[in-house]
């Protein structure tokens, strides 16, 4: 009878659950609690524009994120984030597409181009892989700039229509805003769930432990080429969707550069974590124009502040929030 009342007293009982493991969800409801809430705060057009660009980079180093999840980075990140503008851009100006439909083409066309690259790229690992990716990069720039009868070359491309959606073009900061709002939430939530499925254990075992996981029977090159093609895919279509709002597209829209921004964002946020990739976006994008007022000084403070980060917090920024929450008493849920 004790037995059976310490059993049932232990079933009846609140499980624990640590706080640490509620921050990303927490952290996420912060986020779009903020998105919500900005365009009531202010009417200021820059900075819209400038929320516009932190959704749009977060979305970036979250597709980034996920092919670092099965333990590869990519220098040529940016190369695909073009080749989904060119695309959509392409398939506006020379076959009239509408642009919500360009978007979709540019993540089909790119994702399928990971997939073919990958099966031959990510044979490679570590290091090699790195060197490619940014050599792939470099070819696909040089495509551009010399296909001038396509791509316009150096000139680039005007004229790039803004996106509609059902008839109701999003031509101002504000209603783009809304837009890359509900792209962020939908790309955040696919990879989510992606990373609590089968899929997302299978790329974690990767990246912890590439020869154990192929001695589990784990079908690694066929995880990594998925995972390839879904975080370029999604590069692609967020690429077009920027383009989309610039309305403008060159060879300099989307550079070597932008690739070690995307990389810069997702060490800084923290790079096993979906949630670091958007922190990450979410505190560089806007720093250098807080920066501005210090002529002359703006990118040396810019670059003391990354090492600090680095030096100082080296499991990324989600890293401050995992210490807060992992201390003191853990929060009661019922069972």
């Amino acid at each position: 009878m004790e037995g059976s009342s310490t059993a049932t007293m232990g079933r009846d009982e609140p499980r624990l659950v640590p706080r640490r493991r509620l921050l990303p969800g927490i952290a996420l409801v912060v986020v779009l609690a903020a998105a919500l809430v900005l365009p009531q705060l202010t009417t200021n057009q820059f900075y819209i524009h400038l929320a516009n660009l932190m959704l749009l980079n977060s979305i970036f180093a979250v597709s980034l994120g996920l092919i670092a999840s099965v333990g590869q980075i990519s220098l040529g990140h940016a190369a695909f984030v073009a080749a989904g503008a060119y695309v959509s851009a392409l398939a506006a100006l020379s076959f009239k597409l509408p642009p919500i439909l360009g978007i979709v083409l540019a993540g089909l066309v790119t994702g399928l181009a990971a997939v073919l690259l990958g099966k031959i790229l990510l044979r490679l690992r570590g290091v090699y892989f790195v060197l490619v990716t940014f050599l792939a990069g470099q070819v696909f720039t040089l495509i551009v700039l010399n296909w001038e009868s396509v791509t316009h070359g150096a000139n680039g491309l005007l004229g790039i229509p803004a996106i509609s959606i059902f008839g109701l073009p999003l031509s101002t900061r504000l209603r783009f805003y809304y837009f890359a709002l509900a792209a962020f939430i939908i790309v955040v939530t696919f990879v989510w769930a992606l990373m609590r499925s089968q899929y997302g254990r299978a790329f974690r075992s990767i990246a912890e432990n590439v020869r154990l996981a192929e001695s589990s029977g784990i079908d690694v090159s066929h995880y990594q080429v998925v995972a390839f093609a879904l975080g370029s895919g999604i590069a692609g279509a967020a690429g077009a969707a920027m383009v989309h709002y610039i309305r403008f597209l060159s060879p300099d829209s989307f550079t070597f550069n932008d690739s070690i921004a995307y990389i810069t964002m997702l060490v800084v946020g923290g790079r096993h974590t979906m949630i670091g990739g958007v922190l990450g976006a979410l505190f560089l994008t806007p720093l250098p124009e807080l920066l501005r007022g210090f002529v002359g000084a703006q990118h040396i403070i810019y670059g003391v502040i990354l090492l600090c980060v680095l030096l100082f917090i080296p499991n990324g920024l989600v890293s401050i929030g995992r210490s807060f929450f992992g201390k003191g008493s853990e929060t009661e849920t019922p069972k």
